[in-house]
Parts: structure tokens; sequence; C-alpha cells
């Protein structure tokens, strides 16, 4: 180990799989905790968190930051913009944590629903689109679809009148596929990308869900990757790893959102599984000021990978315990939950396990779905009703 180690200044909590990540740069670098000179991990981007900084900065220099999830990315860039450090800036992280400014950057690049700032919404400016029955109303910055919401648009323009708040509004596509991209981009371009697919719509994916990596053959496979070029391209980044959503009408591919941070809910882990890419190592590399593309796929994912996301239903039916998951068709390795056995979850991110599956056939993982889904099993004393 070198004498001299570079210093990262870490912001965000201590997320598990960004700690293994970072483990793999120790020989080059020390990580050193933003909130050992303050009370939280990441304070709001402004003063507070200058004067933090600057603190750890006049002690001794830091050569990077690295932010560890979604939350502290924004304060990341902030702080990289501030000392003129590697990695994404503060106005390239805005176009991907701000919902308006990601639909303003990327409309032109790539087809997206129509979208308006909630007070432009509430005084139809321009025109909403007399066809245009229902819409989505978004918090401005948020991920795994909290806060969002479908309705109508009457009671949409009520819901947001009784507010003060801004919201970014958008035209409700009718979406009969879903998916996503993840992947790596170096010096401006897409370096490899794999397209999955959801079981359902996120926003009807209530109790225990699956997302498959697409086959090779599947029609829509090279319209998604083709897409996520032309986003990388629209963000005008040089390195980075991305998650990126796609909605299917049946007809048109909506770009729906982008986040240059791995994804959760397991899809990270998922295609290190199927291929061998690190995309947590490729995630610190480039904020490290590093090559992103280090850490590619070794192999082709076989058909079908996926993983199941195991959840309580919402009225309150138990997933099928872990220890007994093992054993399934196709099941190859479980995965550590986030949400204790008899809670229910309060977003799309949060589960009691994974189960990772392989060679299934679209068949083959309903039904192991569906077995892990269909149980009534609650925890002693627990005497709720179905």
């Amino acid at each position: 180990m070198p004498a001299t180690r570079s210093r990262a200044l870490v912001l965000g909590h201590d997320k598990k799989l960004a700690l293994l990540a970072m483990t793999r740069f120790e020989d080059t670098h020390e990580f050193v905790r933003l909130h050992a000179a303050t009370a939280s991990p990441t304070p709001p981007v402004g003063p507070e968190l200058l004067r933090a900084v600057d603190r750890v900065m006049s002690d001794r220099p830091f050569s990077a930051v690295v932010a560890t999830s979604e939350s502290a990315m924004l304060a990341a860039g902030f702080v990289r913009s501030q000392y003129g450090l590697p990695g994404l800036g503060y106005e390239q992280v805005l176009i991907a944590t701000n919902k308006w400014r990601m639909r303003t950057a990327l409309r032109s690049v790539v087809r997206s629903p129509r979208a308006w700032l909630s007070g432009k919404f509430l005084r139809d400016e321009p025109p909403v689109p007399p066809e245009m029955a229902e819409v989505v109303i978004k918090p401005m910055a948020s991920s795994a679809a909290r806060g969002v919401r479908r309705m109508p648009i009457a009671q949409a323009r009520a819901w947001l009148a009784a507010r003060d708040d801004l919201w970014l509004v958008e035209e409700a596509v009718e979406t009969q596929r879903e998916f996503h991209c993840d992947g790596v981009f170096h010096e401006g371009r897409l370096s490899w990308a794999e397209a999955s697919e959801y079981d359902r719509p996120v926003l009807r994916s209530h109790g225990t869900r699956s997302t498959s990596i697409l086959r090779r053959n599947d029609s829509l496979r090279s319209a998604l990757i083709d897409r996520s070029n032309r986003v990388v391209g629209g963000l005008g980044c040089r390195e980075g790893v991305f998650h990126m959503e796609f909605l299917f009408d049946g007809t048109e591919l909506f770009f729906g959102e982008v986040g240059l941070r791995p994804a959760g809910t397991g899809i990270a882990e998922l295609i290190g599984i199927a291929t061998g890419a690190d995309l947590w190592a490729s995630f610190v590399a480039a904020q490290l000021g590093r090559g992103s593309d280090g850490f590619s796929p070794k192999r082709q994912a076989a058909d079908i990978t996926g993983l199941i996301m195991a959840r309580p239903t919402a009225d309150g039916r138990l997933p099928l315990p872990a220890h007994k998951v093992r054993g399934l068709p196709g099941v190859v390795e479980l995965g550590e939950g986030n949400l204790m056995r008899g809670a229910q979850p309060a977003n799309m991110c949060e589960f009691e396990y994974l189960a990772f599956f392989e060679g299934l056939t679209r068949e083959e993982i309903a039904r192991v779905r569906q077995t892990v889904a269909d149980v009534d099993v609650r925890p002693a004393g627990d005497d709720r009703r179905v």
C-alpha cells in the first residue's frame, strides 16, 4: 500500500454496496466521511454544507468526492463545482435529479411524455390537450416512485390547488410494458448497456414483483439501447453509470427518467450475477476521476435471467419465508432485504428479500413469482384480517 494516498470525501449514508465498491480503491484512496465534521451525512446544498466541507479541506485537502446514493449526488456535484474536482458537476447532476430540468434537457433528444410545472398546469399554460384524460404528478426530485400519483385532470387540478409547493405534471402514458436500461458511459459515449423489463408497470406493482433481462431477440431491445445512447449524448456528461426507465404503450416507446447512479432494488446486483459487471465499482471509479469502463461485463446474460422482489401484498399477506425459496426452480442466489418481516413497504424500493434466477421461461418465472407471493403467514401475535 502506498505511503500517501489521495483523499476522497464521502457524502451520504454508509450504504453497503457503496462501501464494498470503495474497498476496491483503498490502495490509492483514503475515504473520509463528511459526518466526521457535521451531524448529517449530507447537509442540504448551501452555506452549512460549504462550511462543513471547508473544515475538512482546510485540515487535509481531498481530491475527489464520492456520493453513496441518489440523495447525496446533488451535494456532491455542488462540492465538485465549488472546488473544480473530477466527476459530475452541479449542473450535470441537476439534470438527472430535478425532473423538470430532465424533461426540458432531453425532450428534443428522445420521445418523452408532455410535461408542465404545476403552476403552469393550473393556469393551463400552455393549454392541456383536450384528448388527455389523466396525468401523473411527481415531486421535483425523488426516486423509487416516492410521492408519484396518477389521477384524472380535474382531480389533479383540485389536488394541486390545495398545495403551495411545486410539482411536475406529466402526460399519463397508457403503459403496456415498462423497461429499464442500466450501464456505463465512458468519454461521453455509451460503453455498454443491459436492457430489462419489469413484470408489470411500476405504478401498478403492489406486492411481490420481478424484473428480467431481455432476450437478445426481443423486438424492442435494440430500440431501448439506441434511446439510452441518445440520452447519454443529450446529458453531455463524460464518465459515469446510469439507470433509465422507458414506457411502451403498444406503439410508441417513451423515455421515463434517468438516474446517474446504479439502480436499487437488486438490479445492479442482478447485472453483476448475470454478466460479471460491477456497476457500483464503475460508479465510484467515475467519481474518483478514473475511467468508468474498467468493470464491464465478462459474459452474456443467460436467457432468461432476473430477480424476484419479495414484498407483502397491499392487504397484508406476507411472501414465502426466504429460507423456503432456495429450492425453487431456477433460483441461484438470495439477496438481503431492507424491510422487516410483517412491515408494510412505504415505497417501491422496500422489500423483504431478493431471489435471483436464471434459465427460466416467462411462464416459469410467473409460477415462481406466484409461489413466492401466494402465502398468508404472519408474525406471531399479528391478528390482522385479510
